[in-house]
């Protein structure tokens, strides 16, 4: 004869259920607002870029403006990372290590990128920021030689 389970253990699973609900919903409601905001990033990238083509004679280009359509551009590849990283963990219901070190290492790039086309950057922070590029390039090298998806394999 089967023994029911404990009503403790009843109530446990039942509220573990509303979580994963929980969880579904929320997901599936960011997903539409995540294409909105990537699609407004591209959008403002491309007006930019539009802005641009009238003044693209090399006395008239504006350095400001320039910088501004880089930032878009970088904006708009963190946005991607940033998104694949939600999408991944949709998919999986896990964060991958490497999949945060490669949106980290490229919003680092983008402020090294900004501070050096924008030539506002003190030696220091300029350091410091490669600094946090290699370490986070290591970090991630070694996520590769140890994933657990490696272990699997073998």
């Amino acid at each position: 004869m089967a023994s029911e389970p404990k009503p403790r253990l009843r109530w446990r699973a039942l509220i573990f259920r509303g979580y994963d609900i929980a969880v579904d919903a929320v997901i599936i409601g960011v997903i539409p607002l995540m294409l909105i905001a990537l699609g407004f990033a591209f959008v403002e990238a491309v007006v930019t870029t539009i802005h641009l083509f009238p003044d693209l004679r090399p006395a008239k280009v504006d350095g400001f403006e320039l910088r501004t359509l880089v930032e878009r551009i970088l904006d708009v590849v963190i946005l991607i990372e940033l998104f694949n990283t939600f999408m991944d963990y949709a998919r999986t219901r896990r964060i991958r290590l490497s999949t945060l070190l490669d949106v980290t290492i490229v919003f680092s790039l983008r402020e090294i990128l900004i501070k050096l086309y924008a030539q506002k950057f003190s030696s220091r922070d300029l350091v410091a920021l490669c600094i946090l590029v290699i370490v986070l390039v290591i970090a991630r090298s070694i996520t590769i030689k140890v994933s657990p998806a490696l272990g699997k394999e073998s």
